[in-house]
């Protein structure tokens, strides 16, 4: 017999079940649920870890099955979601509301709205089960390629935050530090692997911010050199040993020293979606 792969499991089965309980066409009924519970069940299972196809608050959770089990639904997938809930738009998003991004027969994935991270609503705080992550909760950039969706029978009784962002947090590719600038997550410098340059990954080989301490600027150029400068020296990226060193008494140009706004602001990568896992979800 030929394998099914699990998205084709679970569309056959949410469909076998279905067609049982409802005329074709019709939306699934579920009990009231109020968005604090759908919260405080979030954060209770922060740390299960991801596992592909996984259903069991225990043993691993992907995304569908970790937004399923707080919203207290039988088991989905990003496919069969809509089945219990509906399209809103991104300015009704409330806390316990969710993001959908499907795509059959490639890689899909789910998260669940907590409040806005920005005044701009550029950045997002959301709850997910991702690959390589398990269960997380963190702020990401808004990506609308994912679909607001609420659950049928949701009562939005948790009001919006306000929008705040760490001072220092996890971005694509390293992290960002917002202490050498407005020390609200909005502006500083960002620590990264970027192309062939991977600054992040060195930086924590050498000790990090104990040994660093924080950047005082972006990368920048210099006779050929790549180098970020840190409280207590610089960074300089040697390409043929693909390592970097620390190095001493070089100044920045006044550009490289100009703070840089959150990476979370920008437009996400379009070839670049976060959390998914290496085989459709």
């Amino acid at each position: 017999m030929r394998p099914v792969d699990r998205r084709t499991f679970l569309r056959a089965s949410a469909a076998l079940g279905l067609a049982a309980v409802r005329p074709a066409g019709s939306a699934l009924a579920a009990s009231s649920i109020r968005a604090a519970e759908v919260m405080a069940a979030a954060e209770q299972y922060l740390g299960v870890p991801y596992v592909y196809g996984g259903n069991d608050p225990v043993r691993g959770l992907d995304c569908s099955s970790y937004v399923s089990l707080i919203w207290r639904i039988p088991r989905q997938s990003t496919d069969t979601m809509h089945n219990y809930a509906s399209e809103i738009d991104a300015d009704e998003l409330m806390p316990g509301d969710a993001m959908n991004f499907p795509y059959q027969g490639r890689r899909s994935h789910m998260r669940l709205f907590a409040g806005w991270a920005t005044e701009d609503r550029k950045a997002v705080w959301v709850y997910e089960c991702a690959f390589r992550r398990g269960v997380n909760h963190r702020p990401i950039a808004y990506d609308d390629r994912y679909t607001p969706i609420r659950r049928h029978g949701f009562v939005p009784d948790v009001p919006q935050p306000a929008p705040s962002l760490p001072v220092e947090y996890e971005v694509p590719g390293g992290r960002f530090f917002s202490q050498p600038g407005s020390g609200d997550g909005l502006t500083g410098f960002a620590v990264l692997d970027k192309d062939e340059v991977r600054f992040w990954t060195e930086f924590r080989r050498l000790g990090g911010v104990d040994a660093l301490g924080l950047p005082l600027s972006r990368p920048f150029e210099l006779l050929g050199a790549t180098l970020q400068r840190f409280e207590r020296g610089l960074l300089r990226w040697l390409p043929d040993a693909r390592r970097a060193v620390v190095v001493y008494g070089v100044l920045p140009p006044p550009e490289a020293t100009e703070l840089q706004p959150t990476p979370l602001t920008q437009p996400p990568d379009p070839g670049v979606m976060s959390g998914f896992p290496p085989r459709p979800a």
